[in-house]
């Protein structure tokens, strides 16, 4: 028996399989994880200002301790977490660059670097704090140890402890001038450091008037060269309206001595 043709045939390969193609990335994905990452960072902003807030109360009433350090914590791990945002935006603006339009870029622009800005002052508020929190904690520990000494002193002497009462007493009264003074000469200094601020914001908004005025100036400027020029065109004008009339009643006149002069 002959074998067939058809058995020499081989088996029918599988057409290859198609690889998956990865979705291009567009600006508008972009756009919204920035907006996505703007709108958080804005809420950690609203809630360290509520914090800084909650802790200067609580170092104007004297409450330090436990409670204190744990909110200064809790609004350092904040600022943290608000930088690594403010990082991705600045990542996500690099990309955005390329691929939207100027006037978007400009507001991207504008809205990165206030989150930046905010990082920065939210940072020096909360060092500032912990430099005060820090030197006030030094204060507490040596007026602490000086009280030690006083105690210790009074009682290897017999009946001193009136003496010892006395002395921490008054050691009492300087301690409390002494925080008080140096409460206020804090308190100078934060006025000084917010009045140099509003200087300095003054002085950025004399450089915008000037800035402004000198384009006024320019304004007025043209708008002196156009009513010069208007001025001209006016009176152009008003003498071609002379010639025109002028004209027209000298034709009439003439027309008339001519009709005039032929009836006779």
């Amino acid at each position: 028996m002959g074998v067939g043709v058809g058995g020499d045939r081989p088996p029918p390969q599988s057409p290859p399989l198609s690889q998956p193609t990865q979705p291009p990335v567009s600006s508008s994905s972009s756009s919204s994880s920035l907006s996505d990452l703007y709108s958080v960072a804005r809420r950690i902003s609203f809630e360290l200002q509520e914090g800084l807030i909650r802790l200067e109360r609580l170092e104007g009433k004297g409450h330090g301790g436990n409670a204190t350090l744990q909110e200064a914590r809790e609004q350092r791990n904040k600022l943290q977490e608000m930088t690594r945002i403010s990082q991705q935006m600045e990542s996500q603006f690099r990309v955005l660059i390329v691929k939207e339009n100027p006037s978007k870029r400009d507001t991207w622009k504008r809205k990165v670097s206030q989150i930046s800005e905010e990082c920065d002052q939210f940072r020096v508020a909360l060092d500032r704090f912990g430099s005060r929190e820090s030197r006030r904690m030094q204060e507490e520990q040596e007026r602490e140890e000086l009280m030690r000494r006083i105690s210790g002193g009074g009682n290897m002497n017999n009946g001193g402890g009136d003496v010892t009462l006395n002395m921490g007493s008054s050691y009492d009264a300087e301690a409390s001038a002494g925080m008080s003074m140096r409460r206020s000469g804090q308190m100078v200094d934060d006025l000084l450091d917010s009045g140099a601020n509003i200087l300095g914001s003054l002085h950025e908004q004399k450089d915008r008037l000037k800035s402004a005025r000198r384009k006024v100036l320019s304004v007025l400027d043209t708008l002196g060269v156009s009513q010069s020029v208007l001025k001209v065109i006016d009176r152009r004008q008003r003498m071609d309206a002379i010639i025109v009339y002028g004209g027209m009643f000298f034709i009439t006149f003439f027309i008339f001595v001519f009709w005039w002069f032929t009836r006779r």
